[in-house]
């Protein structure tokens, strides 16, 4: 298991630092049953071989515009958020290349998800997107797996009425296998409730139970 961490703020993105061998052996993993996962005879031909479907994931433009609010007898102007492109296909596939696509796939993800079809009143003023920690696991020999605990979400905007609100967003944990093919993602729901070490024994399989969001030709 490989891991690098950085505890932040919210920001609009946030990249942790290089990552280091903590010294785990790499080898088979287990999960808490004691049952061998993700052994190297498993191991996938590709992630978008092994995912079924096409790609899934929010996908629109949304520009920004400019909002009144207003402060008794004074407006001010706001520009609201905009969706942040998603990346191009890598240009290596090693580890560290991997783990930044992930990174900045991940930002343009929750822009996507937070701005389009929004169905409520109002504008979003602000998207945040902080990263706390990195990890990547040993589950396979072809297909980097990257897990990140992170906060993202919407952490300003206006309401129907032009006034101003502020949310604080939690952190929530994902899981992206990724290699030449394409990648795949999938929530890991249970993540703010563990321990570190236990990341990699509890995280789901983006390969089993994921959605394909990127293919690379």
């Amino acid at each position: 298991m490989k891991r690098r961490t950085l505890l932040l703020g919210s920001t609009t993105l946030a990249v942790a630092g290089c990552v280091a061998d903590d010294g785990e052996d790499p080898g088979t993993e287990t999960d808490a049953t004691g049952d061998d996962e993700n052994a190297d005879d498993a191991d996938p031909d590709s992630v978008a071989g092994s995912v079924d479907g096409e790609i899934t994931r929010p996908e629109c433009e949304v520009e920004p515009e400019t909002v009144e609010v207003e402060y008794g007898d004074e407006a001010r102007e706001y520009e609201t958020a905009t969706t942040v492109p998603y990346p191009d296909s890598p240009s290596s596939f090693d580890r560290d290349a991997a783990v930044d696509y992930v990174e900045t796939f991940d930002h343009a993800y929750v822009t996507h998800d937070v701005l389009c079809d929004r169905q409520s009143s109002g504008s979003v003023l602000d998207v945040g997107h902080s990263v706390r920690t990195t990890e990547t696991f040993e589950w396979y020999d072809d297909v980097t797996v990257v897990f990140l605990l992170r906060a993202g979400g919407a952490v300003s905007g206006t309401d129907g009425e032009g006034n101003l609100w502020e949310a604080d967003i939690g952190y929530g944990g994902v899981v992206y296998a990724i290699d030449e093919s394409g990648a795949a993602r999938v929530e890991f729901d249970d993540a703010p409730a563990l321990d570190g070490d236990e990341y990699e024994s509890q995280a789901p399989d983006p390969l089993e139970s994921g959605e394909l969001v990127a293919t690379f030709e």
